[in-house]
């Protein structure tokens, strides 16, 4: 594994265990046992403030009506089970969105705590779901023993929501996603667009998983030196955004085909430290060979 990944790993678990801005993204695996009981009690919370409520409908939204468009074996269009890997899973926001259209979801986080949350929340909310879930970090080039079962295989469709531009190998998770798949099956991606950095700025930013991250046209950006809170956040953040190239090279190299790319009309607004920032959303899909 590498320095950089695990650097990144780090950062990303300190920033998410210690603040009660983010959405449930984790993306690590170190210092589990640790993360998990200071990540236990603000699992329930990551998802309460209204911007962040706000980007999550927004999300379920764009995927319902681009449902067609991504082209999955949907149990709602063929009457059979269709399965679903929701990856950096949360509290289930992806599931949520797609529950008509599939029978069953595994979640895979690096967080129990989450995991926990994801299958308390959906079990009540929607039995007909048939619900796994498992500890995993699929970002990592290391094998992942705990989901090397058949049942972690062949899934129909995979996603992941507003957290790849956290990934450390954003390609290796795409990847290891494309070996999840069943022939045919499709992966999406939802993220947003690089903004324009001014020299000495950087873009504020919430970790905005739909759980996984109004027009404010001012684009305030926050500056490090504002906020310890800020000088964490930045730790991890791999990147600001991803073009439509970007994408389709990650998708390709990964042996997808049938790449699509479409930009989301309404933007998403973040709030960090009373600024508000605008993104610009994709979904990226490709169809596995």
């Amino acid at each position: 594994m590498s320095t950089e990944h695990n650097d990144l790993t780090a950062a990303n678990r300190e920033a998410w265990d210690s603040l009660s801005i983010s959405f449930a993204f984790h993306y690590l695996l170190d210092q589990k046992k640790f993360a998990d009981k200071r990540s236990s009690s603000k699992a329930k919370e990551y998802d309460a403030k209204p911007w962040q409520k706000k980007i999550a409908s927004q999300v379920a939204e764009a995927l319902n009506s681009h449902a067609d468009w991504l082209g999955a074996d949907w149990t709602s269009a063929s009457d059979q089970e269709c399965h679903l890997l929701d990856y950096a899973c949360g509290t289930g926001s992806v599931t949520r969105a797609l529950s008509t259209h599939i029978t069953h979801a595994t979640g895979i986080d690096i967080s129990s705590a989450m995991l926990s949350q994801y299958t308390s929340l959906l079990s009540s909310t929607h039995p007909s779901l048939v619900l796994k879930t498992s500890v995993a970090d699929l970002c990592s080039p290391d094998p992942q023993p705990s989901i090397s079962g058949p049942e972690f295989h062949n899934f129909d469709i995979a996603g992941v929501a507003l957290g790849f531009h956290h990934f450390a190998n954003p390609a290796t998770c795409v990847a290891n996603l494309a070996s999840r798949l069943k022939k045919d099956g499709v992966l999406f991606i939802v993220d947003w667009l690089p903004n324009k950095i001014a020299p000495g700025e950087h873009i504020g930013h919430a970790h905005a998983h739909p759980d996984s991250h109004d027009h404010n046209h001012n684009h305030n950006h926050v500056k490090e030196e504002e906020t310890e809170e800020w000088k964490k956040m930045k730790k991890t953040i791999k990147t600001n955004g991803f073009t439509e190239e970007d994408m389709r090279k990650i998708f390709e190299e990964a042996g997808f085909e049938e790449f699509g790319f479409v930009v989301l009309g309404e933007k998403f607004v973040l709030e960090m430290n009373g600024k508000k920032v605008e993104k610009t959303g994709f979904i990226a899909k490709g169809r596995k060979s």
